[in-house]
């Protein structure tokens, strides 16, 4: 199994999260992601200041949308980033949240559809391709090509989702997938469709990298482990989930009506009152022991690479540390 560390404003300002990007490397880990979410810290600017101060990480964005930047922007970012970081690119790419593009106002009438023609197109341009293309989503006429030549004609690309539409796509269209595995327990549902969409599309399921994000916190003991950062993200990220990743652990949305409530009544810190153990189960949580425990099932339903995310634990730095001293040296080695 890979492991990837997954940055986002949770952790504070850019210099943060380049720190903790360095401290990744230095632990082992495989892959560092950084989450690209409107009116947060630029991914752009985040991951080309990581790109700076490390050597062998591999670097990507946890997920680029073909919504709020054009594919032909997309493709620019990512041959450039690819130049200055030495080939250590990765494509992160899906519709993204909806409710985003709703603030925007931009309408999302064909979100896989998008999503499909913008990876066809930045796979058109980064070969060096004349990109004249008819599509639903894009039209774009002969003009439409690289003016400088990309270091790779291929960067892989790793396409998110949660739905089964979007899951199957990644199958069959990805170099790798990023399903969002709260609760991991929906791993193995999100890994069959994954699975189908690229059996369907003729492809061996082993070629895809599936990359499954999950959220994490890791002390000493699984009491320590129960942050309020934990349970924060889970009051106001609960609510939200789908029905199929909620019922893998026995969870409704009854069940989070409460907390969504009282989250709009008087706020997230309120509403983490009324987080309990079985409602922390959509994130891996614990000791070391604990945590590998649960890792070590993922690995068996065939997640490839894990995307450690928030909270990381009540010390994010000491949780990095932890994982590069006793996770991936468990799993490398065994």
């Amino acid at each position: 199994m890979k492991f990837g560390l997954r940055l986002a404003d949770w952790f504070g300002t850019t210099q943060n999260m380049v720190e903790l990007a360095v401290l990744a490397e230095r632990n082992g880990f495989d892959f560092v992601w950084v989450s690209h979410d409107v009116f947060m810290r630029s991914s752009f600017v985040t991951l080309a200041a990581i790109a700076s101060k490390t050597t062998k990480i591999k670097l990507g964005n946890t997920i680029l949308n073909p919504y709020t930047t054009n594919p032909s922007e997309l493709a620019m970012f990512l041959a450039s980033m690819d130049e200055i970081s030495g080939n250590r690119m990765v494509c992160g790419i899906s519709a993204g949240s909806l409710e985003y593009m709703d603030w925007l106002g931009i309408s999302h009438e064909l979100p896989l559809t998008r999503t499909r023609e913008s990876v066809e197109l930045i796979r058109s341009l980064l070969s060096g391709e004349v990109t004249k293309y008819d599509g639903k989503e894009f039209e774009w006429s002969e003009q439409c090509y690289m003016r400088f030549a990309p270091p790779r004609s291929k960067i892989p690309i790793y396409i998110g989702g949660q739905g089964d539409k979007m899951l199957e796509y990644s199958g069959a269209d990805g170099d790798g997938a990023l399903p969002l595995l709260y609760p991991p327990d929906f791993a193995p549902y999100a890994v069959k469709k994954i699975s189908e969409g690229a059996k369907k599309a003729g492809k061996d399921p082993s070629e895809v990298d599936i990359a499954g994000c999950v959220w994490v916190s890791i002390a000493k003991d699984r009491e320590t482990a129960k942050t309020d950062p934990l349970k924060e993200l889970v009051a106001y990220f609960g609510p939200l989930l789908g029905v199929k990743g909620l019922a893998a652990v026995g969870l409704s949305h009854e069940q989070f009506a409460p907390v969504h409530a009282e989250f709009k009544k008087s706020g997230i810190k309120s509403a983490i009152k009324l987080v309990n153990d079985k409602m922390l189960n959509l994130a891996i949580y614990g000791s070391p022991e604990d945590c590998i425990m649960r890792l070590e099932k993922l690995e068996k339903d065939g997640v490839n690479q894990v995307l450690l995310g928030a909270p990381l634990g009540p010390n994010p730095r000491e949780s990095v540390n932890i994982i590069g001293e006793k996770i991936i040296p468990y799993f490398h080695h065994s």
